[in-house]
């Protein structure tokens, strides 16, 4: 609070911040200070338009850190209204990751939004283009904006199935329970789903992403919903709601 009152992401991070050199420390000051000004309901990304081509190497910057992808309570993709924050991150929830869908089940999407058969031809034109300029094999299914949605789904899902639901090693049923019946779960865990879940809901409850995650969820999400009838999971449970 006292560093969002004296603007200390306008007068000295963002002041000082060179994509290139910033240092880590610099990047996740800055991520903490624009969470602040969301949950204070403070306008976010105004200081940011003096200095836009610097801003996306800031956003770069910030899709590429592990902790930020473990813990997606940074609110870039809840902004994508915001023009600077979309023309650098709305590329990770388009149809790029959908080279990830297996053959079958891309085919199906495109038959059912087919309207999107142009602009999927479109796009693989270009990025063929781009390959070719480069001088290298084209091979989407490696590169990051195709990757990244993807493994953040599947990390999601594993510490679904494995920390929130583990499985039963334990001979006595009893170690693995509390007082009420639950399963013990790591609250850990517990809080990384509800971040996860913020950030899925960011994404499903706009147009310019919806269809292209909801292709991207596996039939086992279904998951989610039996995590929301845990106690001490209520917060979790609104997120389900929602």
């Amino acid at each position: 609070m006292i560093l969002e009152v004296s603007q200390y992401l306008e007068n000295y991070l963002w002041l000082n911040f060179e994509a290139e050199t910033a240092s880590f420390e610099q990047v996740m000051s800055m991520i903490l200070m624009v969470n602040e000004k969301f949950r204070e309901n403070v306008a976010a990304w105004i200081c940011f338009y003096d200095r836009k081509e610097l801003f996306r190497g800031f956003l770069e910057r910030v899709i590429h850190l592990k902790e930020v992808c473990e813990h997606p309570s940074f609110v870039i993709f809840g902004s994508l209204e915001d023009e600077i924050v979309s023309e650098t991150v709305l590329r990770l929830a388009s149809l790029q990751p959908w080279h990830s869908l297996s053959y079958g089940h891309f085919h199906m999407e495109l038959c059912l939004n087919p309207d999107l058969i142009r602009r999927w031809r479109r796009m693989i034109k270009r990025e063929s283009k781009e390959a070719t300029k480069q001088g290298e094999p084209f091979d989407p299914s490696s590169s990051f904006e195709v990757k990244f949605l993807r493994n953040l789904i599947e990390e999601f899902l594993e510490v679904l199935d494995h920390k929130v639901f583990p499985q039963k090693h334990s001979t006595n049923d009893d170690d693995l329970m509390n007082v009420d019946g639950f399963q013990k779960v790591d609250d850990a865990c517990v809080l990384y789903c509800e971040r996860f879940m913020e950030f899925l809901i960011d994404l499903l409850s706009q147009l310019p992403t919806r269809r292209i995650v909801v292709a991207m969820l596996p039939c086992k999400c279904k998951n989610i919903a039996a995590a929301a009838q845990h106690q001490n999971q209520a917060y979790f449970a609104d997120f389900v709601q929602s």
